[in-house]
């Protein structure tokens, strides 16, 4: 482990501790402790310097550990995963299962990290990753290309991280299409899907999760939208054991898709969706800006917009509502 890393996990306790006692534990000097610290800015952690008391993290974290994680799978996720990596630092969890070898067509991959350095969201954009303060997770899959192709993947997936955080005991969440999950109208936690294959064949699939635990200011700056995390919601949630959930709840939703299709989780979609009946927009690459009445989704998980009394299913595309219309 480097030094910088052994600085973080030093001070993910949340207390101060002096630069002459962390420079014992790391076996450097006190000037050297002061330019690692001075570095943790990078990784998008807010460090209180006082004189006197030392240095503390403003937000405490628990590290990651594999060990914890698999405490909190489910017996059938355990034998489906063929591997469950841990990283402290990574480019992004979904280019890095994107990059290895797929798992076959029985078994699954997971990837979590500390950290991610080209984190990724929708349409190109950057999905802020400070360290150690929010869960950063993706998963590998082998599937039927008939059921990717057949729609709607993306739409239980969010179910999934829903129904995770719904058994952490987190209340007052909804769902807004495609795949975001909000807390009281804002942001708590995106997905993103990876596909590769080709027809009639199998597809490789790579979900990859973010879910905002407790946002440093200094990362909260560089986020573009109304957003939430967990310390709002008013529950104490241990961080490995909600990465152990989210796993064990995407597993179980992807066998049940694959068994089932889409319209096993219509009714749940509906009960949460956020937007249903409220005016939107429809922002995509590759059609002109859409204005209408959001009416739910289709069979294949399309969203039904209905605008100068026709309505039409949109498979791809960002929408953008008042949620607090």
């Amino acid at each position: 482990m480097s030094t910088r890393y052994r600085v973080i996990e030093l001070l993910a306790d949340g207390h101060f501790h002096s630069g002459e006692w962390l420079g014992r534990q790391l076996g450097i000097s006190r000037a050297a402790v002061w330019k690692h610290v001075r570095a943790l800015s990078g990784f998008g952690l807010d460090v209180h310097a006082v004189r006197g008391q030392g240095y503390r993290l403003a937000v405490p974290f628990q590290p990651l550990s594999a060990e914890l994680i698999c405490a909190s799978l489910d017996a059938t996720t355990l034998a489906r995963l063929d591997n469950l990596e841990v990283f402290r630092e990574i480019d992004s969890t979904s280019d890095y299962l994107r990059r290895v070898t797929p798992p076959g067509s029985d078994v699954m991959r997971a990837c979590i990290a500390e950290w991610q350095s080209a984190g990724r969201g929708r349409r190109g954009r950057p999905w802020v990753s400070p360290y150690g303060t929010s869960l950063y997770l993706s998963l590998a899959v082998s599937m039927p290309a008939a059921g990717v192709q057949s729609g709607g993947l993306s739409l239980v997936a969010a179910i999934a991280v829903l129904r995770a955080l719904q058994s952490c005991g987190i209340r007052g969440l909804g769902l807004k299409w495609p795949n975001d999950i909000f807390y009281q109208q804002r942001k708590l936690a995106g997905i993103l899907l990876d596909l590769s294959g080709e027809s009639g064949g199998s597809y490789q699939v790579v979900m990859g999760v973010g879910i905002n635990l407790t946002v440093p200011d200094a990362a909260a700056r560089a986020i573009d939208q109304p957003w939430a995390d967990l310390s709002q919601c008013g529950v104490t949630v241990e961080r490995n054991h909600l990465a152990g959930v989210v796993v064990s709840e995407l597993v179980k939703v992807i066998d049940t898709f694959n068994e089932k299709g889409l319209d096993v989780f219509k009714q749940e979609w509906q009960r949460f969706d956020l937007i249903a009946d409220r005016e939107v927009r429809l922002h995509s690459d590759s059609i002109e800006t859409i204005s209408g009445i959001a009416r739910g989704i289709d069979a294949h998980g399309a969203l039904l917009i209905e605008a100068n009394g026709t309505t039409r299913s949109y498979h791809a595309g960002e929408v953008s509502v008042r949620l607090n219309a």
